[in-house]
Formats: structure tokens, sequence, C-alpha cells
């Protein structure tokens, strides 16, 4: 059986070299290298079979270097070590080796102290996985993900499932329409087991480079076509999504980040064959809106309306609209959509939770484009858009410490996602820059505790950040930064203003001239992330405050549109300390959209997701901040 420990070598050369041309170690790891120095425990947890493919390396240096990163052999054909290898496989391949081996299992990954030849041939055989006795090692340091991990485990007993991002198993779970707390049954277990291996399969054949992250892809995968759906059809409908999913999934692995369009103005084109026209810019276009509810009952749905009707309604625009309401079940939102594919050139959906099911219907109907207002959601099929509402926030914390005599304020957020944390940091460093020793209070209105309203009454305040406009689904007229009189009476000060028609105008604009696709956004994932500069975001100050005041935050809005300012630049103070010195420039884009710590005049903490109702729940688990994801 010489010829087959020759094949197998020749493929261990071959990883070996692709590794060190990537700049990879070529060899297998070794757990005793990576543990130095570090005080552990070990403790053991069974014997069962575990899945070759998360098999990492040796317990010990001593055959580290025998193997290549792909645990197929390296050594000479005449060595001692070929002649015990070709032993192995001929036990093997003849009656079979039932002895299991032994590993120790540290951080999700195993490390084998008896059995990495056995390793080496089960995997040249290609088998998926061995019987092994395994030990688990810990090292007392935090690991969010490998915690969440072993939570997952504890119910569902499956070690494949490899998942790269925090709150992504209590996604699965959920996804399956179980809960994360509930136990599993065996068969139940073996189902899913045998359900990921078929896609595997075919995953490997559509992606051989990519084996790190089948598990993130069986996510999306289940994401968009559901789970009955994989376990049901055959190989040749998974490979064909798949191949519908290619973006998605290449999207996904990229460690690049989402690419931000800052300015409508910003993607002028150098050469013609950099742009991609999409539509004749002399026929009208259909676009679609897609709402989870109505204008009377949702302030959001109300903004984006007015914003609908004004386009609508400007006939040199050439623009006729639809409005899809109440789309607040997955069956009546896929409807919708789908409608909204067939009639439309353009469906926008305004909510990070109606990302996914836009996702579905954008791989469903290509020709249609679907954009969805979010922020920092890695999606190739769905561009996103949102404004930089934190400039207005700095804006009106600079305001509110105007008028706080107490040297205290209250902000009162929704959802702990992406780009609200800079809002609220914002909002506290433009009120530090009027008043040195104000403290704002923070508390969340779509938090469970009930307590937390009464709890700023006891800190003697007067002076609030409260919904960002007048509704009557708010029922009061607390909105923006207001002042409570010492008769009850309330202040309107100012508040800040979206002007999405300017928005839309501005985004289909560009899409129909073609200036959105350019090489830079191609195959991307694309956010449209617009602020005072492009007009879409306003401050709208009462007329009875002081000229002095409003021309104060007047000078602050144009340093802002000229870049002379930015809340985000120099020293910075979290509640835990210094973010960065005095010397440092701003902050990147993607440190102020996915910021997860509070600046040090705030009172208050990020929430837990427990602590969530229902509605912030399903917000953050879309596009939560990592805090919150981490307590999912």
């Amino acid at each position: 059986m010489i010829d087959e420990y020759l094949k197998a070598k020749k493929s261990g050369e071959k990883a070996f070299q692709q590794a060190v041309l990537r700049g990879k170690y070529p060899y297998i790891s070794c757990l005793e290298d990576i543990l130095e120095g570090k005080t552990i425990t070990e403790k053991k947890i069974g014997t069962f079979d575990i899945p070759l493919a998360m098999v990492q390396g040796t317990r010990t240096r001593g055959r580290a270097n025998a193997f290549a990163a792909n645990y197929m052999p390296l050594q000479d054909r005449d060595s001692e070590f070929a002649y015990k290898w070709i032993n192995v496989y001929n036990v093997q391949t003849s009656r079979g080796i039932d002895d299991p081996i032994k590993v120790y299992e540290y951080r999700h990954r195993f490390y084998v102290q008896e059995g990495n030849k056995r390793v080496s041939v089960f995997r040249w055989l290609g088998m998926r996985t061995a019987a092994a006795e395994v030990y688990r090692i810990s090292d007392g340091e935090e690991d969010p993900l490998y915690e969440e991990f072993l939570e997952f485990y504890r119910n569902v007993p499956l070690y494949e499932l490899d998942f790269s991002e925090t709150g992504r198993y209590r996604s699965f779970i959920r996804l399956l329409g179980r809960q994360p707390e509930e136990v599993w049954k065996a068969e139940d277990v073996q189902r899913l087991k045998s359900t990921y291996y078929l896609f595997e399969q075919q995953f490997m054949k559509c992606f051989p480079d990519s084996d790190d992250r089948i598990s993130d892809a069986f996510f999306l995968y289940i994401s968009v076509y559901g789970y009955e759906q994989l376990h049901s059809k055959g190989s040749a409908v998974i490979a064909d999504n798949l191949k519908k999913l290619k973006k998605e999934i290449e999207v996904k692995e990229s460690d690049e980040s989402v690419v931000l369009v800052e300015d409508p103005e910003e993607k002028k084109s150098s050469s013609l064959l950099d742009i991609l026209p999409v539509f004749n810019s002399q026929r009208a276009l259909f676009v679609s809106f897609i709402y989870d509810s109505d204008a009377e009952s949702s302030a959001s749905v109300f903004e984006h309306e007015i914003g609908r009707i004004l386009l609508e309604h400007t006939p040199e625009l050439q623009i006729h609209t639809a409005k899809y309401e109440f789309c607040d079940t997955e069956d009546k939102l896929e409807q919708a959509l789908d409608h909204a594919a067939i009639t439309s050139d353009i469906v926008f959906t305004i909510s990070p939770t109606q990302m996914n099911a836009a996702l579905k219907a954008a791989v469903k109907h290509p020709d249609t484009i679907f954009m969805n207002c979010s922020l920092n959601l890695k999606v190739n099929a769905v561009r996103s858009y949102a404004v930089r509402t934190y400039e207005a926030k700095f804006l009106l914390g600079a305001l509110a410490a105007v008028f706080s005599d107490t040297h205290r304020i209250a902000y009162i957020a929704d959802y702990p996602i992406y780009g609200t944390i800079a809002d609220i940091n914002a909002f506290a460093i433009g009120a530090s820059m009027i008043d040195p020793d104000v403290r704002v209070y923070l508390c969340w209105s779509e938090a469970l505790d009930s307590e937390q309203m009464n709890y700023l009454k006891e800190q003697d305040i007067s002076v609030f950040s409260g919904p960002d406009s007048l509704h009557q689904e708010n029922n009061t007229t607390k909105y923006g930064i207001y002042r409570i009189g010492e008769d009850g009476s309330v202040i309107n000060l100012a508040e800040p203003v979206i002007n999405w028609a300017v928005f839309y105008r501005k985004l289909l604009g560009m899409i129909r001239s073609g200036s959105w696709n350019t090489r830079e956004t191609d195959n991307k994932s694309v956010n449209y992330w617009w602020g005072m500069s492009a007009d879409v975001l306003d401050v709208k100050i009462s007329g009875s405050l002081p000229y002095a005041t409003r021309k104060l935050i007047l000078l602050l809005k144009q340093a802002l549109i000229k870049e002379a300012l930015n809340p985000f630049s120099g020293e910075l103070h979290s509640q835990t300390g210094i973010v960065q010195d005095k010397y440092s420039g701003i902050l990147s884009n993607e440190e102020i959209i996915t910021m997860d710590w509070l600046n040090d005049n705030i009172i208050g903490s990020i929430p837990a997701f427990s602590s969530l109702n229902e509605t912030a729940r399903q917000m953050a688990d879309v596009s939560g901040v990592r805090k919150v994801r981490e307590t999912k």
C-alpha cells in the first residue's frame, strides 16, 4: 500500500506549500505551545464520535512536524513513520479500527494525544468522524463565543456547528423554531447532523477553499431557504441554491468591512467603463415601500411615508410608488416582497428586521433592486441605507447642556443596535463640551425594567432627550429635546429631522444614472450612510430660544458639515478608561458604527439581550452591538 502513502504524502506536500505561500503555519498545531504559560484545568467529558475536520493538531510537540496542516503525512517513504502509517491504513481498510483515539478539546478544537496516524488515515479515506476519548481543557479566560457554544452543546450535543459570531448559536436555534434552553432529543440531533453533512458535501464542491466557514454558510442557507427545505431536497437543488448564494457567501467570508458611501456625490466615475447604467433615465421608475405597520401606528413608518408621498407628488422625478402596510408576519412580508418584486424596479424595506426576508426575495428576484434601512449588515444582494444621526445628536447634546441647571440630562434610547451607541455618545460629548460637569442619565424605552423612569424622576432632572419626533404613537408632547418646568409643563427646545424625501430622491438619482454601480461596489456589501452634508439631516430649533443659543448650534453645525469638527476625534474617555489620546484622529467609520462603549459622563449601561422586550430583541438579533449579542 505504499502507493496510498505516496498519494497522501503528495497531498500533504501540496497543503504545506500552499500554507507557506499564504503566510500560514504549514504543520498541524501543537496544544502544548498554545497553552504555554497558562494555568489550566482538565476533565474527561466522555467517549463519542468527533468531527475529524475539527482535529486541529497534536497535544505535544513530538509528532507535529510529521504532518502538514491538512493532517497528511510528510515523512519519507522509507521512514519508520511511513511503515506505521501504512500498517494503520491496512488495518482500517481490511477490518476497521474500533479503538478510540484520545484527544483534548480546547475552545472547540481537538488535539490528539494518542492516534495521530489514525486521524491522518481516517482523513485520507474521507471519513467524517472518529470515536474519541475526550478531555476538555479550560484556561479560565473569557471567550464569549466558546461559552455560547458550550451552552448550545449542553442542549444540542453537536460539535460540527462552528459559528464565527457571538449570538449566532442562539439565533440558529430560534431559526429552527426552537428555544435556546430546550434540550433536543437524540433523533433530532442526528437529523441535524445528517443535514449538516449533506450541506457540507455540496458546499465543498462549490467552495473547495472555504472549509472554515461552512457553519456560517449553513446558517445563511437556512435563513434563505429554510431547514425543512434543506433536509428534504436533493443534492442538485442544494447545489443550485448555493450558486445563487455565491456572492452572499463570499461577502460573509470576506474580512473586508461594509463599503460606506458617505455622500451622494462621492462616487463620481473617472471612466465610462466604471459606470454601469441600471435604468433608462427617460422612463418612469416604479418603487415599492414595505412597512411592518402603518403611518398612524408607527413614527418610523410615518417618516418614511412622508418621503414616499413627496416622491410620488413630484412629477418631474417620474417616480410611481406603492406601499405595503402591516407586513408584520413572515408570510405577509414574503407575499408583499414577491408581489412588489414583480411590479417594481426598486423595493425599499425600512427596518433591519426585514433584511432577511429582503435577502430571500433578492435571491429569488435578481432583476429587482432591494434595499433595507439598516447599518453594517454584510449582505450583497440587498444594499443598506441609513442616516448619520450622531451628527444631530451631538448638536442636541450641546443644546441640552445649555438649558440644564442641575448638570443633569436624561437620554431615553430605544434599541441597542449599530449606530445607536454612537448617537448616545455624540450627545454626551456635545453636552460635555458646553458643561464639563454634566452627567447624562441613560435609560432604554424598550427594556423590560419599568423602574427606569421612576429612577430618572428621583435624579432632579429637568432636561430630557426623548423620542426623535412628535407622533401619536408616543401619545405625548415629550419628544426631541424638552424641558419640564416646575409646574410640570413641557417646553420643546429642538428635535432632529431626517428628510427621507431628499434621501430617496438622491438615492434613486444614483440608481437611475448608474453611478451607484462601480468597480468599488461590485460584489461588496454596500451601505449608503449620509448626514448633514447631504441635506438629509438637520436640527429644528424652537424659535423661542435665545438668538445666541441658535447661533451657537448653527456654528457647530457648519463646523460638522465642513469636517472641521467631529465628536469622535481627539481625546475620548469611556466609563472604563481612555479610548484614545488627544493626539489621535477621528475614529474610523467602523469604530463609530460598531462602538459598544459609553462615554465617561454617562450614567447607565448597554442592556443585556434578556432585559429587552420582544420588539427590541428582534432588532438586536439582527443588528445588535457586540455587547448585546454576547448576552443573547
